[in-house]
């Protein structure tokens, strides 16, 4: 679907008037015209704008290729492709991010930009500055890099505030050099500590085998995003933490049942005092 066609619909599912969109974004109701009958394309600063005052997903608003690496952003053809650890080829990465199952380099989302953004740059024809802000809105909602920046978006403060910084910038490399496998691994985690808390929530008892379950399930996946297992004392510190943060109470509570937050702190608290 092309821009236009975007911002059209975009602009009708909230109900605003060309008038209203342009109030919103200080511009003319002609510049709203003439984007939505495709004369013209607003710049990537604009789509930015557009999409903080919509609340649309900046992502639905660029013209991005079908197939594109989840790590640089590049258009993917098959020749490009990276491949897994069986050397298979991986359609979500391209083989100079990504080979054999492994990051082909250590970077970060900022190093990447400065790494990129002249090719870009020199291959579409647009500045230097619109590729760098191109690449900023872009990369951001890419598999390798949005898991850190949701993280630091919803936590970071707090987590930095409570952790140190060396310690979030760690398990943030940690989370950045995961290769995919280990990354679904993971999620797959994940999504088995729910199963599992439930099914202990059921027998009701924090000391139970399922529950010491659990904590050894919750224990290990707290460790692949922090890059190493906790010691207990910082684990506690974790525990302790999801109860003062309603954020971490309904992640729990709401696909479990209430409660559930403070069954899997009691859990953990009393896997902790019989080691």
């Amino acid at each position: 679907m092309a821009f236009a066609e975007k911002l059209i619909a975009v602009r009708h599912a909230h109900h605003l008037t060309q008038e209203q969109l342009a109030a919103k974004l200080f511009v003319t109701r002609q510049a709203i015209s003439r984007w939505e009958r495709g004369e013209v394309t607003p710049g990537i600063d604009m789509m930015k704008l557009i999409a903080a005052v919509t609340g649309e997903p900046l992502s639905h608003l660029i013209e991005m290729p079908e197939h594109y690496c989840q790590s640089c952003g590049m258009l993917l053809t098959p020749d490009d492709c990276g491949t897994d650890a069986a050397g298979t080829a991986n359609d979500h990465y391209c083989k100079w991010c990504y080979d054999h199952g492994e990051y082909t380099y250590e970077t970060t989302m900022e190093a990447m930009i400065e790494d990129c953004a002249p090719r870009l740059a020199q291959n579409t024809g647009m500045s230097l500055d619109e590729a760098v802000s191109l690449m900023g809105a872009v990369l951001p909602q890419l598999e390798r890099w949005r898991t850190v920046q949701e993280n630091e978006e919803r936590y970071g403060a707090e987590a930095r505030a409570r952790y140190g910084d060396e310690a979030i910038d760690a398990a943030n490399e940690a989370l950045l050099d995961m290769n995919p496998e280990t990354w679904n691994d993971m999620k797959e985690l994940e999504r088995a500590i729910l199963g599992q808390l439930s099914i202990a929530m059921d027998d009701g008892d924090p000391k139970s085998s399922e529950a010491q379950k659990l904590v050894a399930m919750h224990r290990r996946w707290i460790g692949l995003n922090w890059g190493s297992e906790p010691q207990d004392e910082a684990y506690l510190g974790l525990a302790h933490g999801y109860l003062a943060d309603r954020r971490f109470i309904d992640y729990y509570d709401k696909p479990c049942g209430t409660g559930a937050t403070a069954f899997l702190v009691q859990a953990i608290e009393s896997s902790l005092t019989r080691a």
